[in-house]
């Protein structure tokens, strides 16, 4: 091997070891649109969690049952299953970056889809916040990792949820959903 093709061998492993991986990129999704895609939001407790191989054993899935504390807009019954790709099966375990994960015990506030027979969360982990308590009341975290990237529907780099109170996150969405609701009597 001549001493070129070395150096460039030996250059290209090193960036390939030292560099991160590619971050996931997704379209963003804004509070209007957010609310369109989904059946519901709910605050709420989850209950537990449980992981398991799809029926082609090539994914994991995982289910969390989360206990309603609060409907904050639409339809949904007072303990939601809510199913995401990622999770720990016997010695296997796969992460799905932009999929949410939950742990049991934490409280979270979910935009939810329909998706046979359970639901999952609306643009990944767009519509994923974990609540905390803090010095004015309870804040609403947006869960998107941080290598994630997010852009508008025209390529231009969209900026990443805020975390805010749970409050002004709630009276927002009951006021974004009525207005949707709204246009939709008028458009009939």
């Amino acid at each position: 091997m001549n001493k070129r093709l070395l150096v460039g061998f030996c250059v290209a492993l090193l960036l390939a070891v030292t560099l991160p991986a590619a971050a996931s990129t997704f379209i963003a999704m804004d509070q209007n649109e957010l609310m369109v895609s989904s059946k519901a939001v709910v605050e709420g407790k989850v209950l537990q969690t449980r992981s398991f191989w799809n029926e082609d054993r090539t994914a994991i899935i995982t289910e969390a049952q989360v206990q309603v504390t609060d409907l904050v807009a639409g339809d949904a019954p007072g303990v939601v299953t809510v199913r995401t790709f990622g999770g720990e099966v016997g010695n296997y375990r796969l992460e799905a970056h932009g999929f949410s994960n939950f742990a049991a015990g934490e409280s979270v506030l979910l935009y939810l889809q329909d998706d046979d027979n359970a639901f999952r969360v609306t643009g990944y982990r767009q519509g994923h916040y974990r609540l905390r308590a803090g010095a004015k009341g309870t804040i609403a975290v947006p869960t998107l990792e941080e290598g994630v990237r997010l852009f508008t529907k025209d390529g231009k780099v969209a900026p990443r949820p805020e975390t805010m109170q749970l409050e002004t996150l709630k009276d927002t969405i009951r006021e974004r959903r009525g207005l949707i609701e709204l246009r939709g009597r008028q458009v009939r």
